[in-house]
């Protein structure tokens, strides 16, 4: 039902207004014939819906609600509860308005008859494919308690992956905004008042002050150019990174980064272990795992190396070998993954990897954090110090000149 607001005339051609609900405007006109009026004209009213409002999904579900999700429904299902009633009940207790209406959408299908995964798919993207292949195989394996538990500890390592990575960065780009924005008010408020007194004097200024009165000038009258083409690059750059070229370039550019791309190499390289090692653990063959894993790699050098590796494992090849091939992965993985083929046993050797990849991210972001903020902090010195010593050494000059004037006059006195 939709809310109108109309205008009409009774039999004595009084004018009406009023707001009612109807299905339609062809409902609401046939309501308004009904009472003896004349439609003259009908709008749609605009109202605030907060229920639905709350029901938008910005941003996607957070990962914190999905983890809960996972762990709750892994114990209710591990415990003989029927999936309906496990998923009645998770609709009744989560908190995201956006992701409960997904659990009921989900429950609703999963009572007429459809699996989980295949009910999720429907409901949207909520979890990608990786989840819902081992959703789907937890079902076909009747251990989708497990299959939940260990999807659950799969969504939180992700999530404390990201997690220290944003961690890290913090510091460094609140120092950043900070240069950013003490630059911006030296020089569209200090630098001009500084000017117009140093111009009073008449004085011949030092180059570093010269330099720096001119760049404030350039600033305050084509600051609209400066934001324009701020604009420009930051919109052109966005659209060739959507690009396969663009993506793959820069892609390419972040592992060559000093220390950053140190932490990408371990980030990606403990996601690929971590995420194989459960595929295989959950009963996948080995070439749907590879694929799934390469779909949930976010650096695109890494995704075209385990999609090579898929091809060779498809012939009957080695995974070690196009592993130890790449130029992106360490000799430790290829050979721990040549062992676990031998012994069979790849999944546990993968987690095993996995683990010191974890190891080897806590580290490698300690490190960032620690390298970086001096770095920053002796960038903020250098910019203020060049700065100060433009605003100074003509009031040092001046007051040079002073002294000397004040020397003559007491000689002639």
């Amino acid at each position: 039902m939709k809310k109108f607001k109309y205008s009409a005339r009774d039999s004595q051609g009084k004018e009406v207004t009023g707001k009612i609900e109807a299905k339609d405007k062809d409902a609401l006109a046939e309501i308004l014939h009904d009472r003896g009026l004349i439609v003259v004209s009908i709008k749609d009213e605009f109202t605030l819906d907060w229920q639905e409002l709350a029901e938008i999904n910005i941003g996607g579900i957070p990962m914190k609600d999905k983890v809960v999700f996972m762990r709750q429904m892994a114990t209710m299902v591990s415990s003989g509860l029927p999936l309906t009633r496990a998923l009645e009940i998770m609709e009744q207790q989560v908190e995201n308005p956006a992701f409960r209406k997904i659990v009921a959408q989900v429950k609703a299908s999963v009572e007429s008859g459809e699996s989980l995964s295949d009910s999720f798919r429907q409901a949207g993207e909520v979890f990608d494919d990786v989840s819902l292949n081992l959703i789907e195989a937890g079902e076909s394996s009747g251990n989708l308690d497990t299959i939940l538990t260990k999807l659950a500890t799969e969504l939180e390592e992700s999530k404390k992956l990201a997690d220290k990575l944003r961690g890290a960065l913090i510091y460094p780009i609140i120092i950043l905004v900070v240069i950013i924005a003490v630059v911006a008010m030296l020089m569209f408020v200090l630098v001009p008042s500084m000017a117009e007194i140093y111009a009073d004097f008449g004085a011949e200024l030092p180059w570093v002050t010269t330099f720096l009165i001119d760049m404030s000038n350039f600033a305050v009258a084509y600051w609209w150019a400066i934001l324009l083409t701020i604009a420009v690059v930051v919109i052109g750059g966005k659209a060739y990174l959507d690009t396969d070229g663009g993506k793959r370039n820069k892609d390419k550019i972040m592992l060559k980064m000093p220390i950053v791309g140190t932490i990408v190499t371990k980030m990606q390289l403990a996601q690929f272990t971590r995420l194989l090692a459960l595929l295989l653990g959950s009963g996948l063959s080995i070439i749907r795992a590879l694929e799934l894993t390469a779909q949930s790699l976010s650096n695109q050098m890494f995704r075209d190396v385990i999609l090579a590796s898929r091809d060779d494992v498809e012939k009957g090849g080695s995974l070690a070998i196009p592993i130890a091939r790449s130029e992106y992965f360490p000799l430790i993985v290829s050979s721990m993954i040549a062992v676990g083929e031998e012994t069979g046993e790849l999944d546990t050797v993968l987690n095993k990897v996995a683990e010191y990849y974890k190891e080897e991210v806590d580290v490698a972001t300690s490190s960032m954090s620690t390298i970086l903020e001096p770095v920053f902090l002796i960038v903020m010195g250098v910019v203020i110090a060049f700065i100060a010593l433009a605003v100074y050494m003509p009031m040092f000059q001046l007051s040079e000149v002073m002294s000397m004037v004040v020397d003559i006059a007491s000689v002639l006195v």
